[in-house]
């Protein structure tokens, strides 16, 4: 196998990758919002999962950042 196509591969692998934690994030932002309703009191607002959930968005969206950056990366040395 070629060196191009080898990347071409992973090329492929990480933005199916990144598709799928983008759905997840995706997800994981309506939560957040439909968790922090403006109309409702703040003392009747879920905290711990407000926090958790957060945490969760927060997690993933670096662990999508960095992805993004290996894709940035791959089609640079593919020249795309």
């Amino acid at each position: 196998m070629s060196e191009r196509l080898k990347y071409q591969g992973r090329l492929l692998d990480k933005q199916e990758e990144a598709r799928r934690l983008k759905l997840r994030l995706d997800g994981l932002f309506k939560t957040l919002r439909d968790l922090l309703d403006p109309t409702e009191d703040m003392v009747e607002l879920k905290g711990e999962l407000i926090a958790e959930e957060a945490l969760e968005f927060a997690a993933r969206l670096g662990d999508y950042r960095a992805l993004m950056e290996e894709i940035a990366n791959i089609e640079k040395l593919l020249g795309v």
